[in-house]
């Protein structure tokens, strides 16, 4: 078995090609994707497609709901509240009236098998949140909500905040797959995970992925992306830092 499991796509298409290529080339069995598809990016409508013709499991992400049901107030900095719900707008349009019941009807939490011993829990911000934020540098005390979610899990891995890295706590390990779309750790490359087994052995591995920005950022221009908002997706793009 060789899982690769994908988070925060967020509308690019360049990127998530990229990746789907890299997973290809290196044997893939089982693909897992974390949710935020379409939301935030210049190709919606292509990136739920592509992953929608996947074999794959897939959760729902704060994305993922806010492209169904809108942007609200005290979700968001009220600086950028407007701007967000432009782009929601712009990205909802784009979707079928089916793609958006597929959107809603995700479920919000995963569990897979890894071996007959060791288990995997999945989930996009938190057990319980989409929105909540577990940070890089979280206590012990946060990431126990992970655990007394699911107990029997080993591994527990999420997306939302768009940093890579891998903690252990009490025994278990809790891994956040960084980003495919808008990587927020100074590496523009887009991240997802690889879980690898070998009989009972897990092995773990960060892959990074080049992809063409420059297309990226055109197919914002090409693709009419909100004006308030494209430049700072650009920006992003090229330094992969949050704004």
């Amino acid at each position: 078995m060789k899982l690769a499991i994908l988070s925060d796509i967020h509308g690019n298409e360049q990127a998530l090609r990229a990746v789907l290529e890299d997973i290809s080339k290196i044997n893939v069995t089982h693909i897992a994707v974390l949710g935020d598809i379409s939301y935030r990016g210049a190709k919606p409508k292509q990136c739920l497609d592509l992953v929608r013709e996947l074999d794959a499991k897939v959760i729902k992400g704060n994305a993922d709901e806010w492209i169904v049901r809108g942007v609200k107030s005290g979700e968001v900095p009220e600086k950028a509240l407007s701007m967000m719900q432009t782009e929601q707008a712009w990205a909802k349009s784009k979707l079928t009236d089916e793609d958006l019941n597929y959107l809603n009807s995700l479920p919000e939490t995963l569990e897979i098998p890894l071996t007959n011993k060791t288990q995997l829990f999945a989930c996009h911000a938190t057990p319980t949140s989409l929105f909540d934020i577990v940070s890089d540098q979280a206590g012990k005390e946060q990431f126990a909500q992970f655990s007394q979610a699911n107990e029997r899990a080993d591994f527990y891995v999420y997306g939302h905040i768009h940093l890579p890295f891998l903690r252990s706590f009490s025994g278990k390990k809790i891994i956040n797959t960084g980003s495919v779309g808008l990587p927020f750790d100074g590496d523009p490359r887009a991240s997802y995970l690889i879980f690898d087994r070998f009989g009972d052995d897990i092995q773990l591995q960060f892959r990074r992925v080049k992809y063409d920005i420059d297309q990226a950022c055109a197919d914002l221009d090409d693709e009419n992306y909100p004006e308030n908002a494209r430049d700072l997706i650009k920006g992003i793009y090229r330094s992969a830092m949050k704004p």
